[in-house]
């Protein structure tokens, strides 16, 4: 039996067994976001494999679909999504706002 050992923080790759580095699985994640979803508030943290995802969005959809997203990316592991749902404002609720 082959025991592997990782001696750097990285994620082995499930499909080709090649080692992602933290910074290019966060780079990958946050690309793959803001191309997916199409939100740049949303903050990408990796380390040895888990990703934390955390930021704003408009629509409680958005939350599953970012994290089902990164859940298919090779490398990632585990996520914690920590994403939180802000419902957009109508036209009548800006109003009142700007009137403050």
């Amino acid at each position: 039996m082959n025991n592997l050992v990782i001696s750097n923080p990285a994620a082995i790759s499930r499909s080709t067994d090649q080692i992602i580095s933290d910074g290019e699985l966060a780079l990958k994640a946050t690309s793959l976001l803001r191309w997916k979803i199409r939100y740049n508030a949303v903050r990408v943290e990796t380390e040895k494999g888990h990703v934390i995802l955390s930021g704003k969005v408009d629509w409680p959809s958005d939350i599953t679909a970012a994290e089902q997203t990164i859940r298919k990316l090779s490398g990632v592991f585990e996520v914690t999504n920590r994403i939180v749902a802000q419902l957009p404002m109508s036209s009548d609720q800006r109003r009142c706002v700007s009137r403050l």
